[in-house]
C-alpha cells in the first residue's frame, strides 16, 4: 500500500511532481508573448494607415459638397443666363461671366475654393457679405470648372468640376430644361 502512495505522490512518471501541472512553462510564455507582440505591432501599423484614409476621406467631402454647392447655385441662375457660365474656371479670372448674377456667383464660388489670388480681388465689404453667406473659411485651394452645353433649345448639361491639390477631381453633371 505504501508504495501507491508513493507513486500517487511522485507522479505517475516518477518525477517528484505532479501529473497534472498547472500554469505555464518558459516556452509557452515567450511563444505567447511573441505572438502577442507580432499582433499588437500589426494593430499599431494600422493608425497611420487609418489617418491618411481619415484625411482623404475628408478632403473628398469638402470638394463634394463643394460641387453640390455650385451646382446648386447654377440652378439659380436663368435659363437664358446658363452659356454666360461656360468655360469658367475659378483659376482664371479672365474667364469671369461679364455681368451679374452669373459674375457675382463664380466670384463667390472663387472666394470659397481659393480665396484671393490670380486676378482675383475682393474688397473688405464683399469679404464680409460672403462670410454672412457661410463661404469665410472655406477656402481650401480648391479650382473649380463649368461647362454648359446645349443640348437642345429647351436642354442644357451642366458639367461642374472642382479639384484639390493632392485630391481627386469630383465631376458631378444635370441637365436643365426649360420651363
Amino acid at each position: 500500500m505504501s508504495s501507491m502512495l508513493d507513486r500517487k505522490s511522485l507522479g505517475e512518471n516518477g518525477e517528484g511532481r505532479p501529473s497534472h501541472s498547472y500554469g505555464f512553462s518558459l516556452v509557452e510564455l515567450l511563444v505567447g508573448m511573441t505572438f502577442l507582440t507580432i499582433g499588437l505591432l500589426a494593430v499599431a501599423a494600422m493608425f497611420p494607415l487609418s489617418y491618411v484614409v481619415v484625411n482623404e476621406s475628408g478632403k473628398m467631402t469638402m470638394t463634394l459638397t463643394a460641387a453640390r454647392q455650385i451646382m446648386e447655385d447654377v440652378r439659380s441662375v436663368p435659363f437664358e443666363n446658363l452659356p454666360n457660365l461656360n468655360g469658367f474656371d475659378t483659376s482664371n479670372s479672365a474667364t469671369l461671366p461679364a455681368n451679374d448674377p452669373e459674375r457675382e456667383i463664380v466670384r463667390k464660388w472663387r472666394y470659397a475654393l481659393a480665396g484671393e489670388g490670380n486676378g482675383f480681388t475682393f474688397t473688405s465689404a464683399e469679404k464680409s457679405r460672403l462670410a454672412s453667406l457661410g463661404t469665410a473659411g472655406v477656402a481650401f485651394g480648391g479650382r473649380g470648372r463649368i461647362t454648359v452645353a446645349s443640348q437642345s433649345a429647351t436642354l442644357r448639361l451642366v458639367t461642374v468640376t472642382v479639384s484639390i491639390p493632392r485630391g481627386r477631381d469630383i465631376e458631378i453633371a444635370t441637365l436643365i430644361s426649360r420651363m
